[in-house]
């Protein structure tokens, strides 16, 4: 029986090794796939470890991995804050920009946030004539976006973006760890809260899907809570203040803040303060600063309301039929998104009710979005960003509870493996998968040599490009995602086409391309490049 342990701890030994590789490298030079998903070799490794209990108990606690489970403190979790902020900092740089270089990025939303900061370097506000010829305050109130123009003055270039984005997503591990501690009294609860963010898919869904000003908000969210719950005022309305830059519909999650503070902690003056300031920024802007800068002097997102064109629509619908919103919900699209939303922390979130207006405000407007964009519940979407501290945060809160409520020592740590169990469950597809998926489609794709094409294209000149070639191009003041049916494909110096690259275009786009090439040649443009393949063309129009 002594040899057969020593026998199956090396197995385990050898299990975990193999297991801890798929973080950076998914086996495709020895399966044909590869390996893209955790899930299977996590449970795989927790029924290893379940034998290996089962056969000798008393000397379980010796494996390395188990002791090193127990023996977590403080120091341990600080260590792991400062190696988890840099790679994931550096993981989420590296996928970002291998996924740029594959072409899997596009005009919307990387190609129009780097447009807009480049004019304003040159001269021009926050023009955009990716979105309409307007500047992006017409659109949605983010002047955060010029914080980001002195970096662009010393480094011009899109990858600007995708370095901050990753950094500010990074960085929000450092208020989740205060909050946590603060709370936790285990320190291996602190790690798993730690490890479940740094595996989160919906941290992924914002740090791979092009650039999004929730890069910003995330770590906001959580400043701002933490500052609320140590009173730390002043610093709380400097978050505060950020947050109400970033976006519009903050003003709802500051406004949330506020009901927070008036009911939970009861403090009516912040409560009522927040509330009001909330409040009052979503009026001002939306029915004046956004009108202003929009060409129709309108705020055209109202039309995602659910149940009319206006709020008086929507409430008075809303009167006659109760139950409209809750078959708007309850379909098996949305229950699903709200499963992987709370299911990598064990559904823990739902035991702290003191928290349900700050998870609510955010996932009922997500969960009420327009039926058609499924973006606003897909777990890997940028939208999710507004609702994902809070769970955490409240998870800390309902983890607590749960600690306070179960009086068995043992208890915490079969806890914080239940919660790291969960988030290796939802964690998807590796990030080892991905970038050697975006490095095949570099490799195979010669994505490379496409970008190096670009380059006939002079800086100055006005261009229609393919979706996923505009962030390659976004550096001059007029650039225009090219679609076969947009006349404004028709008004610029240069045509950048990737037939290869035509997903974007519906089916009638589609069908209108040969047409298309008949009628841009009768108009005065020519081709000057054609690629190999005679995918990727090129066409000036003559003076």
């Amino acid at each position: 029986m002594k040899y057969f342990l020593k026998l199956f701890d090396l197995i385990i030994v050898a299990g975990t090794i193999f297991y801890l590789s798929l973080f950076i490298t998914d086996y495709s030079f020895v399966f044909a796939h590869g390996i893209s998903n955790i899930t299977g070799p996590s449970f795989g490794l927790a029924i290893l470890l379940f034998l290996r209990y089962a056969l000798a108990k008393d000397s379980f606690k010796d494996i390395f991995l188990v002791r090193r489970l127990i023996f977590i403190d403080a120091g341990f979790n600080r260590r792991l804050l400062a190696w988890g902020i840099p790679l994931t900092f550096i993981t989420f740089s590296a996928l970002s920009i291998a996924r740029h270089l594959s072409l899997s990025s596009g005009s919307f939303d990387l190609g129009l946030f780097d447009q807009a900061i480049w004019n304003t370097l040159n001269g021009d506000t926050l023009f955009c004539s990716i979105r309409n010829n307007m500047n992006l305050l017409g659109d949605h109130f983010e002047p955060i976006l010029l914080l980001i123009v002195p970096i662009y003055k010393i480094f011009p270039s899109v990858y600007v973006l995708l370095f901050l984005q990753s950094a500010l997503l990074a960085s929000g591990l450092l208020p989740l760890y205060l909050i946590a501690k603060d709370k936790i009294k285990q320190p291996a609860l602190i790690t798993v809260f730690l490890l479940s963010y740094m595996l989160s898919r919906p941290l992924r869904g914002v740090a791979y899907s092009d650039f999004h000003l929730e890069a910003f908000i995330l770590p906001l969210l959580f400043w701002a809570y933490y500052f609320l719950a140590r009173r730390r005022n002043l610093l709380l309305w400097a978050a505060v203040a950020l947050l109400l830059l970033t976006k519009e519909d903050t003003a709802f999650l500051v406004s949330g803040l506020g009901i927070f503070a008036f009911f939970a902690q009861k403090r009516a003056k912040m409560g009522v303060s927040l509330f009001f300031i909330g409040f009052l920024a979503w009026f001002l802007e939306t029915k004046f600063i956004i009108p202003y800068f929009n060409p129709n002097g309108v705020f055209e997102h109202l039309n995602k309301l659910p149940f009319g064109e206006n709020y008086q629509e929507n409430l008075k619908n809303i009167l006659k039929n109760p139950l409209m919103p809750v078959k708007f919900i309850f379909i098996k699209e949305k229950l699903m998104y709200c499963v992987k939303l709370f299911g990598p922390l064990g559904f823990t979130s739902i035991l702290s009710p003191a928290h349900y207006i700050l998870i609510g405000i955010p996932l009922v407007k997500n969960l009420l979005a327009d039926p058609y964009f499924s973006g606003y519940y897909n777990i890997t979407s940028h939208y999710t960003a507004q609702v994902l501290p809070f769970i955490y945060i409240s998870a800390i809160y309902g983890v607590c509870r749960l600690v306070g409520l179960i009086k068995y020592s043992k208890f915490p740590n079969l806890l914080a493996v239940f919660i790291i169990l969960c988030s290796l469950s939802f964690y998807g597809k590796t990030d080892a998968y991905k970038f050697n998926r975006f490095l095949k489609t570099i490799k195979e794709e010669n994505t490379l040599r496409k970008i190096s094409y670009l380059t006939i294209v002079p800086d100055n000149a006005s261009v229609a490009a393919s979706f996923n070639l505009v962030p390659h191009l976004s550096h001059r003041k007029h650039i225009y995602q090219w679609n076969p049916q947009n006349e404004s494909s028709l008004e610029v110096e240069y045509l950048v086409i990737d037939l290869s690259l035509i997903e974007y275009l519906s089916k009638d786009d589609i069908a209108s391309i040969p047409g298309y090439f008949n009628k841009i040649r009768e108009i005065g443009y020519s081709k000057i490049f054609e690629s190999e393949d005679g995918d990727f063309l090129i066409f000036r129009k003559e003076k």
